[in-house]
């Protein structure tokens, strides 16, 4: 098994409706980007089955690496797991470890036997998991540090998370890393920055010639332009893995060169990019 591209579904109408602002993608971009491995496509959806159903379907085609986000708790609205499940053809099972870790961890904080029937039947959805009775080795659970949330790995590629973003990134980082890294690529990505003092239509022709002559090598550099219009620079940046850092450093120069800009570094790029955001 190789990894090289993924895909991000991250779902709910929580954050379609503006309730909730998504910060799980960015944080799963920059987890790939870390990684070597190139992050094709983020996609946010309601909490819709036939939706789901597709979504997964369409990134499991193209995809190595997918992880979803949200849509696994006790509300009626919390459909991933059973959707993902009829995506791949699977059962739903209770699953009775994940349970009794949840029960070790919060259940003294929590008073089940205070519940209603209809109280426990929505906690225990949540470890309704994805279920294949033909091939134990199809659907796997894994865990991470002391958290009780499970991370339900599908044919080695679909991993489903929580949306609750300490979690998303705890089960992410220290769940799934140890077991995508051996399958990752050995190289990673470079990126470096020019500032130019011109408006983007005058660095457009530049750029756009560039990226011709690297698409004409075969080689995977990129080359964009990001507009910092209260500042009046404009930032070229030029993003590629660590074999083609010669090439890189060539467009860099020429960069220079012909727009009359400067290197920049990344600390300096997020200082342009987030200065005129007020918190």
């Amino acid at each position: 098994m190789s990894i090289k591209s993924a895909g991000c579904i991250i779902i709910g109408d929580e954050v379609l409706n503006s309730k909730i602002t998504d910060t799980n993608s960015r944080f799963f971009a920059k987890y790939c980007y870390d990684l070597g491995v190139d992050l094709r496509k983020i996609s946010i959806i309601s909490d819709e089955e036939d939706e789901i159903i597709a979504t997964v379907k369409e990134f499991d085609s193209k995809f190595d690496f997918i992880v979803t986000s949200g849509g696994i708790g006790p509300t009626h609205d919390d459909i991933t797991y059973s959707s993902i499940a009829k995506a791949y053809g699977l059962s739903l099972k209770h699953d009775q470890f994940a349970y009794d870790k949840c029960l070790e961890k919060i259940g003294d904080k929590i008073k089940f036997n205070t519940f209603t029937q209809e109280q426990i039947d929505a906690n225990l959805r949540m470890f309704l998991l994805p279920y294949d009775p033909n091939d134990s080795n199809f659907v796997k659970t894994y865990y991470a540090n002391d958290l009780w949330v499970p991370i339900v790995n599908i044919n080695n590629k679909l991993n489903i998370l929580p949306g609750i973003p300490r979690l998303f990134q705890e089960l992410l980082t220290d769940g799934i890393t140890p077991h995508v890294k051996p399958f990752v690529p050995k190289t990673k990505f470079l990126q470096y920055y020019v500032a130019a003092r011109l408006p983007e239509s005058q660095v457009a022709p530049l750029l756009g010639r560039l990226q011709k002559e690297v698409i004409e090598k075969g080689l995977s550099i990129k080359i964009g332009s990001y507009p910092h219009v209260e500042k009046r620079i404009n930032t070229v940046c030029i993003t590629g893995k660590e074999e083609e850092n010669e090439v890189m450093r060539q467009l860099v120069a020429t960069t220079i060169e012909e727009l009359g800009g400067e290197e920049i570094s990344k600390e300096e790029e997020e200082g342009h990019s987030h200065s005129h955001i007020k918190e």
